[in-house]
């Protein structure tokens, strides 16, 4: 174990004189970030308009009419709270309950309320701040970091230092395969911090407020270290005569779990046939968590951290089987 820090240290070091790599940690993720914030990617055709008091069903009936709104009967003012596409209107006080993903539908949806009410007053309050657009989309670039670097971060360094003739060093040092695969993964971890800590300054310069907390830091890692282990199966099952071949497959498999995935968009943008997968595919899982903390500040859903602790030591384990300095 006293050969972990010092060949960890000694990755980070090799690594980051790399004018590559220096862009794919801190600029990368920041490109990302400023692309999917600022020019509000995110879509919002559909709204939920939860309907409670007098006439709630009627007034229900009326809004699923149009193509904006979907009435629901049911519901309490705090459901928008927690949902980003979802406004509450209690029809007897005659008030509208929305978080600020939903301001600019407000008049739209005012007007149609005015229509059955016959242009009785109405008001409108916003219950949430934290949730904005931008938080939507730092917190899912966080997570979409995790992925990149934890997939691309092992394959990328496991073939330059076999193309560099380095495993081969390694490999005739008293250095342990176990102890290559845990400097390498911790490398990951550092650098994956590294990466968002770029992406929340970011987010602050442009009024996302995050809730930083030794939770957030934990999965931040957990979701790392899941990555981690699918990246050393990819690097592992590569053949050692093409290695670049895995570099290859990583960006297969992340381009498309980085963009089908609720980072940057709402799962019900999405044709309907493809929902559950970007719902329940690991990227989508860890946004979910980290918007439960970063942005809600409350713990995870106990489902989902069940399923990444499971994700993460069926990777690792597959992995650090396979990913070794010796063959």
């Amino acid at each position: 174990m006293k050969k972990i820090i010092p060949t960890t240290i000694a990755i980070i070091k090799d690594n980051l004189r790399s004018p590559i790599t220096i862009f794919f940690i801190l600029f990368f993720p920041l490109v990302l970030a400023i692309i999917f914030s600022l020019i509000s990617v995110v879509p919002q055709q559909h709204i939920v308009v939860y309907v409670n008091g007098k006439n709630d069903s009627e007034i229900a009936s009326y809004l699923n009419q149009s193509k904006l709104f979907i009435g629901i009967v049911g519901g309490n003012p705090q459901l928008v709270k927690l949902n980003q596409q979802v406004m509450f209107y209690n029809s007897t006080s005659k008030k509208v309950y929305y978080n600020q993903l939903e301001a600019n539908y407000v008049p739209v949806l005012e007007t149609y309320l005015l229509s059955i009410h016959q242009k009785d007053l109405l008001s409108s309050y916003e219950l949430i701040t934290r949730n904005t657009p931008e938080a939507y989309e730092i917190s899912g670039v966080i997570g979409v970091i995790s992925l990149s670097n934890g997939i691309l971060g092992i394959t990328g360094v496991g073939s330059g230092y076999y193309r560099d003739k380095l495993i081969e060093r390694l490999a005739s040092s008293p250095l342990k395969d176990y102890e290559w695969v845990i400097s390498l993964m911790l490398y990951e971890v550092l650098i994956t911090i590294m990466s968002t800590i770029v992406v929340l300054i970011f987010g602050i310069i442009i009024g996302f407020l995050p809730i930083i907390s030794l939770s957030f830091i934990g999965i931040l890692a957990l979701s790392t270290l899941m990555f981690s282990g699918l990246g050393a199966i990819i690097f592992g099952l590569s053949p050692k005569d093409k290695i670049a071949i895995s570099n290859t497959v990583a960006t297969v498999i992340v381009f498309p779990l980085m963009f089908i995935s609720n980072a940057f968009f709402y799962v019900d943008e999405f044709p309907q046939f493809f929902r559950a997968f970007v719902s329940y595919q690991p990227v989508s899982l860890v946004n979910d968590m980290v918007r439960d903390i970063l942005i809600y500040d409350k713990l995870p859903s106990p489902t989902i951290f069940f399923i990444i602790i499971l994700l993460t030591a069926i990777f690792i384990g597959i992995g650090s089987r396979l990913l070794k300095l010796r063959e």
